[in-house]
């Protein structure tokens, strides 16, 4: 009475197929929030000592862009200086009294902010005297004209 073919075997009686045992979901998520927290925790602390008093740790810096040279104040390691930087350099900036000097007859283009999106023009073209523009902890890029602004777009 079997509609089966003899040459067909049966399978065998289903045996229970174990799983090993995966590690959990929350070890997948919090092993890489570990690494990460411990890295930012020890980024804080060789931070701690620092003159710069930055959003992080260490100093920001200062890149002269254009081809005048600028005089910068508050270079690290050397408080309450000046420095030149000429054109094309970057310096490393430190303390809270950072800035760049714009004498009379300059123009300064100055990029700061986190991203170096925000930019801030000092004409300085008609006045007697120069300034000195400060530089936030975040750093900046500059540029350095005699005479006349260049138009921005």
């Amino acid at each position: 009475m079997s509609d089966l073919d003899s040459s067909v075997a049966l399978a065998p009686d289903p045996k229970t197929v174990r799983r090993r045992r995966r590690g959990s979901m929350s070890a997948v998520f919090a092993l890489p929030l570990l690494a990460v927290a411990g890295i930012l925790v020890g980024a804080w602390s060789a931070g701690v000592g620092d003159t710069c008093g930055g959003p992080v740790p260490g100093c920001s810096s200062l890149r002269n862009a254009g081809d005048i040279p600028v005089t910068v104040r508050a270079v690290i390691d050397q408080s309450d200086t000046e420095t030149l930087v000429e054109g094309g350099e970057r310096v490393l900036l430190g303390d809270w009294r950072n800035g760049v000097r714009v004498d009379h007859e300059q123009c300064l283009v100055v990029e700061g902010g986190p991203f170096w999106d925000a930019l801030t023009v000092i004409d300085r073209t008609t006045e007697a005297t120069g300034v000195w523009h400060p530089v936030d902890d975040w750093g900046a890029r500059v540029q350095l004209h005699d005479g006349a602004c260049p138009e921005t777009s």
